[in-house]
């Protein structure tokens, strides 16, 4: 009856042959499950072969690994596909590999690698690679010649060279890289000025300061002034009334009431009017008399009427009473006097409009910010309403003007303005550049240019620039300078402020150290902005 033996997929060789040896003789099958890597070598298979035949067993595979398969074939091994098929069939030792023989040991053993010869020589191209017992050899004679002692000439050679490149690299070191300056510099200043049109415009919302763009805003208010002239028409102009007295005749037998103010005029030539100026009673009866005075109702010579012309009683008094003037009325008269012209009304206009526009520009400056200004340029006016106290033609020594006006300005940001010239002075101030910003100046030019609600101004910027300076260059220009030729090549190349100040460490040699990079270079950018050059 054959034992079998569970393998576990990741056992070692060593401890499958241990387990082999523990089972007894007779037949013993192998259960390799999948994925059983050691027994897919050929030599571990026939190492196992061979210690199974040594304890007298029946070996035999139960596995479906075709590469196990293969190499158990190759050497004789039974291999079943399965536990019930071992137990169905059975097996001998027909099928097993014959024992090893002493005199042949390498019987049944895998075909030889591929670099070795037939004859069993090695290959001369592996057998020139060197073995480990030449390359011991050769380590030990490589320390034999290291460990023994060199002659006394070539010792002495070898100290001489060694002080000698110990001097020379000490002197260079001192010379070259022991040896540290620096300098101080305070650079000069440049004036520079620049000038740009800058666009101010109600209508733009969004600044712009390198396009020179940017937003207005406007504010109004209205002023009512008023003024008088003399007026310079004349003519000719009714200045007096014409007075008289007529009679009332009693139409009736009973008292007739005559109101004062009632009117009575003339019935032939030119309509005029007159009326009376007391109350008046007529007592009856019928023919009963009674005398009043009258006044013109409009002054000219045109009241003087004659006698007997004023027969018409206004109103329902007509058919009650009578009326005439037995005498002619005097008094109206005709004089020349000063009249409205158009013209009177037009310089009025001018004069009080001209006063408002003066005084526009500080009407409209309580309405600016702290921070803003107007042009005066960009002030416009519009008459809203005018009041004359006379019309055309009138009879008047004076006429009375009362002018309402619209005033309206486009205010401007200082600051922004002051802004985009800035921009435009730094863009003129070269690499490295500094400005000064107790110099810095904007000035207005007055050629302003305004179009409807947009003006367009002129800006001037002007300020100094600290000279710049190239550390590296100077440290260049300076190597191997003493200091008073180092001062005048600095001098001369840079626009300096005073004159350049050296700090050696240490001081041996009486020139600044020959390598650039010990020479420290100090710019002193807040001295040079207080300078005055």
């Amino acid at each position: 009856m054959a034992e079998f033996l569970n393998v576990n997929p990741d056992i070692r060789i060593e401890a499958l042959r241990q387990q082999l040896a523990r089972m007894g003789r007779g037949a013993v099958a192998l259960v390799l499950p999948r994925g059983c890597a050691q027994l897919e070598s050929l030599p571990r298979l026939r190492l196992l072969q061979r210690q199974s035949q040594f304890l007298g067993q029946d070996l035999a595979l139960v596995t479906r690994d075709p590469t196990i398969r293969k190499n158990a074939k190759r050497l004789g091994i039974v291999v079943f596909g399965s536990e019930a098929a071992v137990r169905l069939r059975g097996w001998g030792r027909g099928g097993s590999a014959p024992a090893i023989e002493s005199d042949r040991p390498d019987a049944w053993l895998p075909e030889p690698p591929h670099w070795r010869k037939h004859n069993g020589s090695i290959d001369p191209k592996l057998a020139a690679r060197p073995r480990l017992d030449r390359v011991r050899s050769r380590r030990v004679r490589a320390t034999r010649r290291y460990q023994s002692t060199a002659p006394l000439w070539l010792q002495l050679a070898g100290y001489l060279l060694v002080g000698i490149f110990l001097a020379a690299f000490l002197g260079g070191f001192v010379y070259f890289v022991l040896p540290a300056a620096t300098v101080t510099l305070v650079p000069g200043q440049r004036a520079l000025e620049t000038t740009l049109v800058l666009t101010a415009d109600p209508q733009v919302e969004v600044t712009d300061l390198e396009q020179g763009l940017l937003s207005a805003r406007l504010i109004e208010t209205t002023v009512e002034a008023t003024g008088t002239v003399s007026t310079t028409g004349s003519g000719w102009s009714e200045t007096d009334f014409a007075k008289g007295k007529v009679v009332f005749t009693n139409q009736t037998n009973g008292t007739v009431r005559i109101p004062a103010g009632t009117i009575v005029s003339t019935s032939t030539g030119d309509d005029v009017d007159f009326r009376i100026l007391e109350d008046l009673e007529i007592a009856g009866p019928l023919g009963t008399q009674a005398e009043v005075e009258i006044e013109a109702t409009e002054p000219g010579i045109l009241g003087n009427v004659p006698s007997n012309r004023i027969t018409t009683v206004a109103g329902g008094l007509r058919t009650r009473v009578r009326v005439t003037n037995p005498e002619a009325t005097a008094g109206g008269a005709n004089a020349r006097v000063r009249l409205v012209t158009q013209e009177d009304r037009d310089r009025l206009v001018d004069r009080v409009y001209t006063g408002i526009r003066e005084v526009a520009h500080e009407r409209l400056s309580t309405e600016l910010g702290p921070d803003e200004w107007m042009p005066e340029d960009t002030i416009l006016t519009w008459i809203t309403a005018q009041f004359f106290d006379q019309f055309n033609d009138e009879p008047a020594d004076e006429l009375n003007l009362t002018l309402r006006v619209l005033i309206q300005g486009s205010v401007i940001n200082r600051t922004e303005s002051e802004e985009a010239a800035m921009v435009a002075l730094r863009s003129e101030v070269p690499e490295r550049g500094q400005l000064v910003a107790e110099s810095i100046r904007f000035t207005v030019e007055p050629n302003t240019v305004v179009t409807g609600r947009t003006l367009r101004y002129s800006m001037t910027a002007s300020g100094n620039y600290v000279i710049p300076i190239d550390v590296r260059a100077v440290s260049r220009a300076v190597t191997g300078l003493n200091t008073e030729e180092a001062a005048r090549r600095l001098q001369e190349e840079w626009l300096l402020a005073r004159e350049p100040e050296f700090y050696q460490d240490p001081a041996w040699f009486g020139t600044l150290p020959q390598i650039a990079r010990r020479i420290q270079v100090r710019v002193e950018l807040s001295e040079a902005a207080r300078s005055r050059q």
